[in-house]
């Protein structure tokens, strides 16, 4: 809840994984762990019509990630 919640709070802004890890899980921002993206994977399965091509989740290669609440208002 606290990730979804942070992405909530930050809609349409692009969040670095270390800024998750920061300020989601109270992780030093250096540390090499899969958890954001496990976590961003489960919330695309319960969200996303279709996971495999999300709207709501979005990655943003070599940066990190965005969430957008309604696509279609962008």
């Amino acid at each position: 809840m606290r990730l979804l919640r942070y992405f909530i709070n930050n809609e349409g802004r692009v969040i670095p994984r270390g800024e998750l890890l920061e300020n989601v899980w109270d992780m030093p921002a250096h540390i090499n762990t899969r958890a954001p993206d496990q976590f961003i994977r489960r919330l695309r399965e319960t969200f996303e019509e279709n996971p495999a091509q999300p709207q709501h989740f979005l990655t943003i290669r070599d940066v990190g990630y965005r969430f957008i609440a309604n696509p279609t208002d962008s």
